[in-house]
């Protein structure tokens, strides 16, 4: 290096060091967010509560009818299940030709959810035959 060239770094003023300084750690963030973008960390037990949510849902008649006890509907159930989780324990998930997953309320909530259910996945139809009240269970729905 020249001598000139040594004096222009040690003469840099403090804002040209921060603008240099910003630029490369801009270009640093840019490329960080093009090599790992929107990842997230979800668990297995979210990533499918969210495809069972999203999916369609087809109720028995049974399952109707202890919705109506419980005062509500399709899609309140949906809104509802994220205060759910799989119970992998209790679940079937490589049952033929359609997984079961037992979904329970998350530790919190079981005062304002007081039943569990069972889905069937079926590629892209959530299928419930029928919901477990876990009150005292007054409900006539055969």
């Amino acid at each position: 290096m020249k001598e000139k060239d040594k004096t222009y770094i040690c003469d840099m003023k403090f804002l040209n060091r921060l603008k240099l300084y910003g630029i490369g750690f801009g270009i640093g963030l840019m490329i960080v967010y093009a090599m790992f973008g929107t990842r997230s960390c979800t668990t297995p037990n979210e990533m499918k509560m969210q495809e069972l949510v999203f999916q369609k849902f087809e109720l028995s008649p049974k399952a109707q009818c202890k919705l109506k006890y419980l005062k509500k509907n399709e899609l309140l159930l949906k809104i509802e299940l994220r205060h759910f989780e799989v119970n992998y324990d209790a679940s079937k998930v490589h049952q033929e030709p359609c997984g079961d997953y037992y979904l329970e309320v998350k530790k919190g909530f079981e005062n304002e959810h007081p039943y569990s259910l069972v889905v069937h996945d079926c590629d892209t139809i959530s299928k419930i035959d029928d919901i477990q009240i876990l009150s005292k269970n007054t409900c006539t729905c055969q």
